[in-house]
């Protein structure tokens, strides 16, 4: 019993407990007792077919297709949207190179894509090198979610010599607002780093650009487009600020701008040849499908593909920052976590009626 609960059980009442407040806190139902029982029957009906009566479900795959791994959760910036930079350096809070050596001996050989993602800047790691060594020599394609503000050019030398494909974040041309947002952060020194890896990359999408929208930079997303396309970049992501239900306000009262913006982008990008990704909802307001790609608000397949890992060893459910908690890789081996019950607890809801309260306005792009 002791065993269960430290790799199992504490992680399954903390998701519960975590998945009724989301709940409550997105749906109002700090009243509503009768749709809170109807979650908690379904959940530990769940739980004792998983749990009790041994009725489990083998995932569609022995292994998923992408492991994202959150190298540190430190970072060299201070964006507005995220707070995680205010914090100081920490070394406890980078993933230990030992397990990413177990990784790398394991599940890494069995996937077919690396992401270095997460609540931090991978980067800006005193040993960045060594990890990437390691990974490096693996069968898969690697990938990296990055800010472009580290200045060592050695870096991003060895990230292009690994074949990396570049997700770079940036919500501004326009040096102010960019540097407003990404506190901290240099136009400068990101526009050089920029310019390293247009000259480098092997082909247009191998570098793209993320662009979170948020009320004070909705007027910069055709000047991101024309910026990808001056450095020759393949595409352009759009995502979305993740706020409370109850923040939406500019997403409201700026609707018919940002759409009017979403077609000259669209326009732009099928005129030069720009990969663009568009959400296909904002809030509540449901945007074209001609210019739109599909989010996974209302069909999700990530809970079967991809595991986002913690530095701290936590495998959590996707690249969207789901706080569900599958289990940790220090105390449970990757098998036994991909097909436990915690992850069968979260797929068997994930794309019903009481999916999680986190998932509700995904923009994750399919």
């Amino acid at each position: 019993v002791y065993d269960w609960f430290i790799t199992t059980g504490q992680y399954l009442l903390f998701n519960l407990y975590s998945w009724i407040k989301e709940l409550r806190n997105v749906d109002n139902l700090h009243d509503n007792s009768a749709k809170i029982s109807q979650f908690l029957n379904v959940w530990w009906g769940n739980f004792h077919d998983i749990e009790l009566n041994g009725i489990k479900e083998t995932p569609s795959s022995e292994y998923p297709t992408k492991i994202l791994l959150e190298l540190t959760n430190n970072c060299n910036l201070d964006c507005i949207m995220c707070g995680v930079g205010r914090n100081p350096y920490d070394a406890k809070k980078n993933l230990s190179l030992d397990l990413v050596k177990s990784l790398c001996n394991d599940v890494l050989k069995k996937v077919s894509y690396l992401r270095l993602n997460g609540l931090g800047e991978s980067t800006i790691l005193p040993n960045f090198l060594e990890y990437l060594e390691l990974i490096s020599g693996l069968p898969l394609q690697l990938e990296i979610v990055t800010n472009l503000n580290v200045k060592n050019q050695l870096v991003w030398k060895k990230l292009i010599d690994a074949n990396t494909n570049f997700l770079i974040s940036c919500d501004s041309s326009n040096p102010r607002i960019y540097e407003t947002i990404r506190r901290r952060a240099s136009f400068s020194v990101f526009k050089h780093n920029l310019k390293l890896l247009s000259d480098s990359i092997s082909h247009p999408l191998q570098a793209q650009i993320i662009f979170t929208l948020m009320k004070i930079n909705i007027n910069e997303i055709q000047g991101v487009m024309e910026m990808a396309l001056d450095f020759g970049l393949g595409g352009v992501i759009i995502n979305v600020v993740k706020s409370e239900a109850n923040n939406q306000k500019w997403i409201d009262n700026n609707f018919d701008l940002i759409l009017q913006l979403f077609y000259k982008a669209s326009s732009f990008a099928k005129k030069h040849g720009v990969k663009l990704k568009l959400p296909d909802h904002l809030g509540n307001f449901l945007i074209d499908t001609e210019i739109s790609n599909p989010s996974s608000k209302n069909q999700c397949f990530n809970p079967w593909k991809e595991v986002y890992i913690r530095y701290n060893g936590d495998a959590t459910v996707c690249n969207m920052l789901n706080p569900y908690i599958y289990g940790n890789l220090n105390l449970m081996s990757f098998e036994d976590l991909w097909s436990g019950a915690n992850s069968q607890m979260f797929r068997k809801l994930a794309n019903t009626r009481i999916k999680h309260p986190y998932c509700k306005d995904c923009y994750y792009l399919q």
